[in-house]
């Protein structure tokens, strides 16, 4: 090494070994109590704030817009529906009290969601409401100017899973877990004839559920549709799977493709009593003579729901004597079925119309020969009267599933009953006792 490389090194390394001792004792000589008494000290700068004015002036000027969403409720008029929106316009309010079209999208509104844009002066700038499958929308186009469009929305598809455990009842079960009706209605359709939902429904018991839904603008518009279901009820496992074939209409099948569904209900009304049965020979209650009773007697409150026990043509409507308000559905060749002492017709009925399985139909009454409110049913074939109780449980109309639809159908049943049993260890809801 060359002297000058040597005394390069011995100076440098002395340099080195200084600056590391001085951040050293820099770095663990603690600050005096003079130093740390200051540091302490908050240091307190007020600034100063625009009037509350100028503040939303100056948001103004960028356009900001509030938006709100509020339910359309039965007794509202537009004025109130904005009002408690917080829209403060007479202008948009006269404008809307003016439009024909205005009050009636209201209507059809009620339980839905009402959209509004306003600035932060209440002014509107555009209101939403659903009209149909179309929004109907308001826009301010200017001072005093306003333009009403519809715009077709587009729906979405969603499927949703349920998995409820029954506690009380099995209806407060599914309302827990947010069944809709709808999809709760048939599942009571397609297993009453199995299962007594009064008698055979006990706490504990399971409900697994699939079904679709179809929504716009992510809000639900009350179109279901079930695509599978499993109850677990009285130690038995009752199990429905949909499948349609090339675009035909779906039906319910069990795993190994046979029909669920029966060819009838078990009875037009959802809870029964019967109060007098099919039968050759029995004292009439009005004239106390003996007479055939050629149906059945379905006691039940005035103005219960009657269902058309399957899909059909209504082949006679209206008052007929002794039988009062009666509704007659031919649904097939062979089979028809006949409805009496009714206290009005759902809707418009008229002979030739077309009704189907679960349909209601009309409702309890006492009209004719009745001594109180009850439903006679009547089941036919080939035009003479059976027992509706016997025939019912017969399922004569749907077949089960056959070759190249079985095959189908198990690629489709597969998918469906693995989802159901992973909602075995899930439970989205338990009504207990």
């Amino acid at each position: 090494m060359t002297p000058r490389a040597r005394n390069s090194w011995i100076y440098g390394s002395t340099a080195f070994g200084l600056a590391m001792a001085l951040i050293t004792a820099l770095g663990v000589t603690p600050l005096s109590e003079a130093e740390s008494k200051a540091l302490a000290i908050p240091s307190i700068q007020p600034i100063a704030l625009p009037p509350l004015d100028e503040q939303i002036q100056a948001l103004s000027a960028h356009g900001l817009e509030l938006a709100r969403e509020d339910e359309v409720r039965m007794a509202d008029t537009l004025e109130r529906l904005l009002l408690r929106m917080g829209v403060r316009d007479p202008e948009a309010i006269g404008f809307l009290n003016q439009d024909r079209q205005a009050a009636s999208v209201l209507r059809a509104n009620r339980g839905r969601i009402a959209l509004v844009h306003t600035d932060l002066q209440g002014r509107l700038l555009r209101l939403q409401l659903l009209n149909g499958m179309d929004a109907w929308v308001v826009e301010r186009a200017g001072e005093n100017k306003f333009d009403i469009r519809t715009a077709r929305l587009g729906t979405e598809r969603q499927v949703e899973h349920r998995s409820v455990v029954v506690g009380n009842s099995f209806f407060g079960a599914m309302d827990q877990a947010g069944m809709p009706d709808g999809i709760t209605d048939e599942i009571v359709s397609l297993f009453e004839s199995d299962l007594d939902f009064r008698r055979q429904v006990n706490p504990g018991d399971k409900i697994r559920v699939i079904f679709e839904t179809q929504k716009i603008a992510g809000r639900d518009i009350g179109d279901y549709r079930l695509l599978a279901v499993r109850f677990e009820a009285s130690g038995r496992t009752h199990e429905a799977l949909h499948f349609s074939a090339d675009g035909r209409r779906g039906n319910f099948y069990d795993a190994e493709g046979k029909s669920v569904k029966r060819g009838f209900l078990a009875a037009p009304l959802r809870y029964t009593r019967v109060s007098s049965s099919f039968s050759n020979y029995r004292l009439h209650p009005l004239f106390g003579d003996p007479r055939a009773h050629r149906g059945v007697d379905y006691a039940a409150p005035v103005g219960t729901p009657v269902r058309s026990v399957a899909d059909g043509t209504i082949v006679d409507v209206g008052w007929n004597g002794g039988y009062g308000n009666a509704i007659k559905i031919r649904h097939n060749q062979r089979y028809s079925t006949y409805y009496a002492h009714l206290s009005s017709f759902a809707g418009r009925r008229k002979k030739g119309q077309q009704v189907r399985m679960g349909e209601v139909i009309g409702y309890v009454g006492a009209t004719g020969w009745a001594t109180g409110p009850h439903l006679h049913y009547e089941f036919r074939v080939q035009g003479r009267a059976v027992d509706p109780t016997k025939i019912a449980k017969e399922n004569p109309q749907v077949p089960s599933l056959k070759d190249g639809d079985l095959a189908s159908f198990q690629v489709v049943a597969q998918d469906l009953r693995k989802r159901l049993s992973l909602l075995d260890s899930v439970n989205t809801a338990a009504s207990q006792p």
